[in-house]
């Protein structure tokens, strides 16, 4: 419920400024492309059947900023909006297909004549037809049907006349649930993409401002977080479809961070931070022994850590994204404890006047992700 209420909440603030905005459009994308094959069942050792290929059809609602407010010329007149698309993976029976709802911006990077090679940013939530369930054991990416939708890419587009666009383009797109569910390797593809868009306008509006005065300085922010997630265990003495095979457990997680921010720019900030975080799982066990479930839990200080992070923040109006390498400076660990190095990739939103609401995901190794923080902070500005 969490997830779909924060990616619902990040869809309407989207679409606030819609009346504001005279250029409007409306795409559609076709795309074609590769299953990263990264376990027995995508590779087909559980079906005898593969899953290497994703067939897509996306359709875009865009807004094209005009300049109304200062931020758009900031970031050369991007583009942002809503969008829906309908992935098929050719497994009907254990997969399914998914469709996914999402909010993204197309940021320009390089505009030459008639030609503009944009960034292209997607985030929102999957919903998968078939995922892990004792009558579904086959299946062991996909542990929940509502999951998180990424996807990052460039499009490259030529403006073929004042209301017809066409592009050419790549991304990696991502489909998985933090770990909120197990199992949750995921789904994980690169796709080759045609960008077919229609402008509701002639030509293209633009107001210029002079430019805000940019404020030097630094921010301190003050946050904490939350989460929960689950693992499981599988007892190999009961039958392959009892539930009682399956043990499950669920872990929480906070956390209070202090980061201090360097304002480079409009757009870009560095800051280092400290961590004092309480993990349930840490210096616990939840594990099969010689058939024998053993789940323990330790004392509440044992589960404590300390760690320290760098982090980088990029800017659009109310919006940032931030993404930042940390490591466990004082933790209790286990033989099956999680690396002490770890990732956090998240975005924050501006909910009113420096009270910033937060998602993240962190993760280890760079792929797996350990579960979905959700945060409040606030932003103290501190100008040279």
């Amino acid at each position: 419920m969490k997830i779909r209420f924060f990616i619902f909440l990040i869809i309407s603030l989207f679409l606030t400024d819609l009346y504001s905005q005279t250029s409007q459009a409306i795409e559609f994308i076709p795309h074609y492309g590769k299953v990263f094959q990264m376990n027995d069942f995508l590779k087909g050792n559980r079906t005898g059947k593969p899953i290497d290929r994703v067939k897509t059809l996306s359709i875009r609602y865009i807004i094209h900023t005009d300049g109304s407010k200062d931020w758009h010329q900031l970031y050369n007149y991007l583009d942002y909006g809503v969008g829906f698309n309908f992935s098929t993976y050719n497994e009907p029976v254990h997969l399914g297909n998914s469709y996914s709802l999402y909010a993204f911006i197309y940021s320009p990077i390089i505009k030459w004549k008639k030609f503009t090679l944009k960034n292209d940013l997607a985030i929102g939530l999957s919903y998968v037809e078939k995922h892990w369930s004792v009558h579904n054991i086959e299946n062991n990416v996909i542990g929940s049907s509502l999951n998180c939708y990424i996807q990052e890419g460039f499009v490259l587009e030529y403006l073929a006349s004042n209301r017809f666009l066409i592009g050419l383009g790549f991304n990696f797109s991502h489909i998985s649930n933090g770990s909120m569910k197990k199992p949750n390797s995921g789904i994980n593809t690169f796709s080759s993409q045609i960008n077919l868009r229609y402008n509701f306008y002639d030509n293209e509006v633009r107001y210029n401002h002079e430019k805000p005065e940019f404020d030097k300085g630094y921010d301190i922010l003050l946050s904490s977080f939350g989460a929960i997630y689950n693992d499981r265990v599988e007892l190999y003495y009961q039958d392959f479809h009892d539930p009682e095979r399956y043990p499950e457990r669920y872990f929480y997680a906070f956390g209070l961070n202090t980061t201090a921010y360097k304002n480079l720019n409009y757009k870009n900030n560095l800051g280092l931070g400290l961590t004092l975080g309480y993990d349930d799982l840490a210096d616990n066990h939840f594990m099969n022994v010689n058939g024998i479930l053993v789940s323990t839990t330790a004392p509440f200080f044992n589960r404590l850590n300390l760690s320290a992070f760098a982090s980088y923040e990029y800017k659009i109006n109310r919006f940032s994204a931030f993404a930042e390498l940390g490591h466990y400076l004082i933790r209790k660990t286990t033989p099956l404890s999680n690396p002490n190095f770890f990732q956090r990739v998240g975005v924050r939103y501006l909910v009113y006047d420096n009270l910033l609401a937060s998602v993240a995901i962190r993760a280890t190794s760079f792929k797996k992700a350990n579960y979905i923080e959700w945060g409040l902070g606030y932003r103290f500005k501190l100008v040279k």
